[in-house]
């Protein structure tokens, strides 16, 4: 028996509703739920449904301005030869207190741009990429642009491409940031398919170069905007109130095991394995849900050590933001699932971060068990995506010695980030990049630092030093 509820109902419901459920429509007809595809609680529902024998997809609004954004925003794509869904059906309650109803084509089988860049590899990506850079011009030449523009927005099925969600459909300002942000929704390796892509953007196409370093703000902005929801409750992440600490949570881990760890994380000690005792930091493994996970605590030395500490933002602090931002420049590190801040007002003491647990070598270790091989080919382009990503997002590490750099199966996964960095001013930022590359290159000697040498050559080059051997 499917439970039927009632539009006033479905507007209180709060994160987290679920299929299946019936609700009556003001006309009198019943739609039975199938699946819940968007809810932002108390403003719209999108949810799967049947219709006349077919599957439809219906958006529910709250607000009447989101309903009618969402139609003129159909409209005006339609207008403009872009591939979008059509419309089946509308229905605006009568007094407007409600809720109003559209209903769209539901599109089987398709698959969001996201889940192409996610899964399938670069090379399946220039034809996609092609056909939304002509939607976008198409968009932009009729005086419209896709304001809220992310991969999410474009659905690839049958061989054809269609754009979504008419209600970030507004009146067209600064066309070329909104196709700079486009191209910044993805790693900066992807940036080598833009001079290609841009030319299905039609009159008025861009310079390649002009464009990069458009790319390079618009990702910057992105990044910086999704770390401030790092920090705070959101659909992504859960801040859990917490006596005397400040807790952030990665809401896909949070399970009622992962709250209780970060409620009261001393009350675990006893059931870990110690992988590290030092008087700055130390580092646990814990069994987790199906995973082991790995807890770092970051101590406090002593009274003075504390008072330089506590006006700012702790080492998990940093070390979290810095892997979210890691994760956004295509940088492998291991999965941040929670954060933890104790706290005397707004003083910063003792902190955590719980991450997820990698089996590796680190990359020293791993090299020696090669017993003098050849370094594999795969790693040399994982050490070259490694540096030329860092380049591209203008971000340091700040300590690259191999201990740090984990080899897991074909990757190479970056820890210690607490004194990762992102720069604003280019030179600053340029002496640290050298620095990191001359740390890395410290940790080789022979043949091994004649193989990264050349490897790096170019990376050093650009930024302007020559490698040291300093072990000669």
């Amino acid at each position: 028996m499917v439970e039927t509820v009632t539009l006033a109902q479905l507007k209180l419901v709060p994160l987290g509703l679920l299929a299946p459920f019936s609700v009556e429509v003001p006309s009198g007809q019943t739609l039975v739920c199938e699946e819940v595809l968007r809810h932002l609680p108390g403003k719209r529902l999108v949810f799967r449904t049947r219709w006349g024998g077919a599957s439809v997809l219906v958006k529910l609004f709250f607000r009447r301005k989101d309903f009618e954004r969402e139609r003129s925003g159909l409209q005006a794509m339609q207008d403009a030869g872009v591939l979008c869904p059509r419309e089946v059906w509308s229905l605006k309650d009568g007094i407007g207190k409600s809720g109003d109803f559209l209903a769209t084509a539901f599109l089987d089988n398709a698959i969001s741009l996201r889940q192409v860049y996610a899964f399938q590899p670069l090379e399946a990506m220039p034809a996609l990429l092609n056909k939304a850079v002509d939607m976008i011009g198409r968009l932009h030449r009729a005086g419209f642009m896709q304001a809220d523009i992310h991969l999410d927005n474009f659905l690839s099925r049958d061989g054809g491409l269609y754009m979504i969600d008419g209600g970030g459909v507004r009146p067209l300002k600064k066309p070329l940031h909104n196709l700079a942000m486009f191209f910044a929704q993805m790693v900066p390796e992807y940036d080598q398919l833009m001079p290609d892509a841009i030319h299905a953007y039609g009159a008025g196409v861009p310079e390649p170069g002009q464009l990069q370093l458009l790319i390079a703000n618009m990702r910057e902005k992105r990044i910086r905007h999704y770390l401030a929801k790092t920090t705070r409750n959101c659909s992504q992440f859960l801040t859990p109130r917490t006596n005397g600490a400040f807790v952030a949570v990665t809401r896909d881990y949070a399970s009622n095991q992962l709250l209780k760890l970060m409620d009261r994380p001393e009350a675990a000690v006893d059931r870990v394995v110690f992988l590290k005792e030092g008087n700055s930091a130390t580092v646990m493994k814990i069994k987790g849900d199906g995973a082991d996970w790995v807890l770092k605590r970051y101590n406090i030395k002593s009274f003075w050590h504390g008072l330089s500490r506590c006006f700012r933002p702790s080492r998990a602090w940093i070390s979290w933001k810095s892997a979210h931002r890691l994760e956004l420049l295509g940088i492998a590190t291991p999965t941040p699932l929670a954060m933890r801040e104790e706290r005397i007002g707004p003083l910063r003491r003792k902190a955590y971060l719980l991450t997820e647990c990698v089996n590796g070598d680190n990359l020293q270790a791993w090299l020696l068990k090669q017993g003098g091989h050849d370094v594999p080919a795969w790693l040399d382009l994982e050490v070259l995506r490694l540096f030329d990503n860092l380049w591209l997002g203008a971000t340091s590490h700040g300590d690259m010695k191999a201990t740090n750099l984990i080899v897991v199966g074909e990757q190479l996964q970056v820890i210690d980030l607490d004194a990762v960095r992102y720069h604003r001013c280019k030179q600053g930022f340029i002496r640290s990049y050298r620095k990191d590359l001359q740390r890395f290159m410290d940790n080789w000697q022979g043949e091994t630092w004649q193989h990264f040498e050349e490897l790096l050559r170019p990376m050093a080059s650009r930024s302007g030093i020559s490698l040291v051997n300093k072990k000669v």
